[in-house]
C-alpha cells in the first residue's frame, strides 16, 4: 500500500512538472530584417522603416542582412546611435543627401569613350584596355566612410551596437568572382560559420570595402579586393536570400523587396515596341539577378513551414517555422524613373543613349538602379512611408509576440 502510494506520487509529480513545462511561456522570438538591392530603388526601403519606427517605437531587428544597395542601408542601421526610429531617419537623411556624383564619377562621355577604348600599342587596337567597371566608384567609398564615421575602412558603430545588445549579428552579402560563390560576411559574437558548395558564411568585422563590394553592380562598377580574391554584387548568385538569417537564428524575418509585383493584366501588357533594346535586356538579367530569387525562396519557405506545422514537434528535427513579411513597392518603381530620363547627363547619359534606352520601354528597370537622382529618391521614400502606413496591420500582427 506504501509501495502504491508512492509511485502515484512520482506520477503526480511528473505530470505537474509536465504542465509546467507546456504552459511555460515561450522565449521571445528573434527578429531578423533581410534588405534587398535595386540600387537606387533602395530607398523606398527607408521609408518603410521610418514609419516603422514612428508607429512602433519598441521595434527592433537584432538580426540584419543586406544584399547589394540594401547592405548600404544595413550598415546604416546597425552603427547610428539611439533608437530604431533615430537610426531610420538618420538613413533617410543619408539618401537625402545622394546624388549621382557622390555614388560614382561622372566623367564626360569623350572621357568615356577615350578610356574605354584606349589601345596597348600605338600601333594597334587588338583588345581593348581591360575595363574596371564602365563606371568608377571612389565617389561612393568616400560617402560611405563619412556617412558611417569609418575610421581608415573600420566602421566603429556597428562594434557598438553590438556590445551594448541592440544588434546580435550583421551580415553583408558578396559574390566572389574568384570561386564563385556567395561569401556572407558576419560580425557578431557567437556567430558559426556555414559551408554549402554555392554559399559561405564567414565571421568578420565588417568595413567600407564589404559594404563596396555587395552593392558592385556587374560590368558597370569595379570589384573590390579583399584578401586575396575580387567580389562584387552579393545579388549574383543569391538563390536563397533568407538563408543567412535562418543560419543566424532569425524566428520572424522582415524582407523589404525593391520589385514591383505585377498583376496578371499587367505581366500580360507589353512594354516595348520593335526590337529589343540591350538596356531593356539588361533590365530583366538585373531584375532577375537581384530581385526574383526573394520571391521564389518566400515561396520555398511557405511550402517548408506548412509541411513542418503539419509534423509534431518531436519529428521537427530542430527545424521550426519562421513567420515572414514580405513587404514591396505598390507601384512600379521602374516606370516612375522614366519620368526623369531626361536629366541624366555626363557617362551615364551616354550609355543610356547608346544601348537604346531612351523611349524605348515604359519601365526602364536597369535606369532605376542607377538614378540617384534627388527628386526621384524623395519619391520612393515617400512611397516607401505610405505603403507601409497601408500595411499598418500587416506590421503590427507581425511584431506582436
Amino acid at each position: 500500500m506504501v509501495s502504491d502510494l508512492g509511485s502515484q506520487t512520482m506520477q503526480n509529480n511528473l505530470i505537474s512538472r509536465m504542465r509546467g513545462l507546456l504552459s511555460s511561456p515561450p522565449e521571445d522570438p528573434r527578429f531578423g530584417m533581410l534588405l534587398s538591392g535595386g540600387g537606387a530603388r533602395s530607398s523606398y526601403q527607408a521609408g518603410i522603416l521610418t514609419y516603422i519606427g514612428e508607429e512602433f517605437p519598441d521595434a527592433n531587428f537584432p538580426i540584419l542582412t543586406g544584399v547589394s544597395a540594401g547592405a548600404i542601408n544595413v550598415s546604416h542601421l546597425a552603427s547610428a546611435e539611439g533608437s530604431f526610429l533615430d537610426a531610420a531617419r538618420y538613413l533617410v537623411d543619408c539618401w537625402n543627401d545622394t546624388s549621382q556624383e557622390k555614388i560614382f564619377e561622372s566623367q564626360s562621355s569623350f572621357s568615356l569613350i577615350k578610356g574605354y577604348f584606349k589601345s596597348r600599342s600605338p600601333d594597334t587596337i587588338e583588345g581593348l584596355e581591360t575595363t574596371r567597371g564602365l563606371l568608377q566608384t571612389n565617389p561612393l567609398r568616400l560617402f560611405l566612410a563619412d556617412k558611417l564615421n569609418a575610421v581608415e575602412g573600420r566602421i566603429p558603430g556597428i562594434g557598438d551596437s553590438l556590445r551594448s545588445g541592440r544588434v546580435e549579428a550583421v551580415a553583408i552579402v558578396t559574390t566572389n568572382y574568384t570561386t564563385g560563390q556567395t561569401v556572407t560576411w558576419v560580425q557578431g559574437s557567437d556567430i558559426e560559420g556555414w559551408q554549402r558548395p554555392t554559399r559561405v558564411g564567414i565571421q568578420s568585422d565588417i568595413t567600407v570595402e564589404h559594404i563596396m563590394a555587395s552593392t558592385s553592380l556587374p560590368l558597370l562598377f569595379p570589384a573590390i579586393q579583399i584578401g586575396g580574391a575580387w567580389y562584387g554584387d552579393g545579388g549574383i548568385r543569391f538563390s536563397a536570400p533568407l538563408a543567412p538569417l535562418v543560419h543566424l537564428g532569425a524566428q520572424r524575418i522582415l524582407a523589404i523587396s525593391t520589385r514591383y509585383d505585377r498583376s496578371r493584366s499587367e505581366a500580360d501588357m507589353p512594354e516595348i515596341s520593335g526590337y529589343p533594346a540591350t538596356t531593356r535586356i539588361f533590365g530583366l538579367l538585373l531584375n532577375a539577378v537581384f530581385l526574383d530569387a526573394l520571391d521564389q525562396d518566400a515561396r520555398t519557405m511557405a511550402r517548408i513551414n506548412s509541411l513542418l506545422r503539419q509534423l509534431p514537434r518531436r519529428k521537427r528535427k530542430h527545424m521550426r517555422p519562421i513567420h515572414l513579411l514580405v513587404m514591396r513597392p505598390s507601384v512600379d518603381l521602374g516606370k516612375l524613373a522614366a519620368e526623369h530620363e531626361n536629366k541624366i547627363s555626363g557617362a551615364l547619359g551616354l550609355i543610356t543613349r547608346s544601348l537604346g534606352s531612351s523611349g524605348s520601354s515604359k519601365s526602364p528597370d536597369w535606369l532605376s538602379m542607377l538614378l540617384f537622382e534627388r527628386e526621384y529618391i524623395q519619391q520612393l521614400i515617400e512611397i516607401g512611408y505610405e505603403d507601409a502606413r497601408t500595411r499598418r496591420s500587416d506590421i503590427e500582427e507581425f511584431l506582436t509576440v
